[in-house]
């Protein structure tokens, strides 16, 4: 299989720039599909690895794989204690007025989907504007808990869901007008997993590892700011 780009790897870890459409790990609803483990296991030649976290599978973006159980332990509570920062990039329906959070707690489902409710855990997420659009907003977003799916429903349930998201925001895939072209069409996930910060025990120093915006995202981008430019009123 292609091996994901490699953002940073030493004798404890190996970091991948995750692909969109490839899976963290290999679940029970894909036993079959190949994941990022795989991934890893075959560029350190059938060598075993850990998982230490995971992102969806349509989003992309930093993904870290233990090469050791001690690695994997010492991650474990470094994400557990909230010692790590994680931030991502997340474009959004509708255009966000100012920075906020939203502290809605979380209850995940039996199916995997979770929902906003007072019987679920207490979460967090912060957001910040990097760029507004008539109609669409790029945001920083830093959750500073770990439920699943957080961004998705944290977003969604401040009417501002990902510009594409089929489980939380509208089905259909993301159409945006373009003058004098035919329509740009998308349907991927619209978040990215873009940056991960934590002090590293082997170096004593903190590690940052961030993952480029990736080509498709950086699509979208070109179209908004082409055709949906807030200073000129691009309709």
């Amino acid at each position: 299989m292609n091996i994901p780009e490699i953002l940073f790897e030493d004798i404890n870890l190996l970091v991948f720039n995750k692909p969109s459409g490839l899976l963290s790990i290999r679940d029970n609803k894909h036993p079959k599909e190949k994941s990022a483990i795989d991934a890893a296991m075959e560029h350190l030649d059938g060598a075993q690895v850990f998982p230490v976290h995971r992102i969806d599978k349509d989003t992309s973006g930093v993904l870290i794989v233990a090469k050791n159980r001690e690695t994997q332990s010492k991650m474990t509570d470094i994400i557990m204690e909230q010692k790590m920062r994680k931030l991502y990039l997340a474009i959004v329906k509708g255009e966000v007025i100012k920075e906020g959070q939203v502290t809605l707690p979380i209850l995940k489902g039996s199916s995997g989907k979770v929902k906003i409710s007072s019987a679920g855990k207490k979460s967090l997420t912060l957001y910040r504007i990097r760029k507004k659009f008539k109609g669409y907003t790029l945001l920083e977003v830093e959750p500073k808990t770990g439920r699943t799916h957080q961004i998705r429903i944290h977003m969604a349930s401040i009417a501002r869901p990902l510009a594409y998201d089929h489980v939380y925001g509208d089905r259909k895939a993301l159409t945006l007008e373009r003058k004098g072209k035919a329509p740009f069409v998308f349907d991927r996930l619209t978040l990215h997993a873009s940056d991960a910060m934590f002090m590293y025990w082997k170096t004593h120093r903190s590690l940052h590892l961030r993952a480029p915006f990736p080509e498709d995202l950086k699509d979208v981008i070109s179209v908004l700011e082409e055709n949906y430019s807030i200073e000129n009123k691009h309709s």
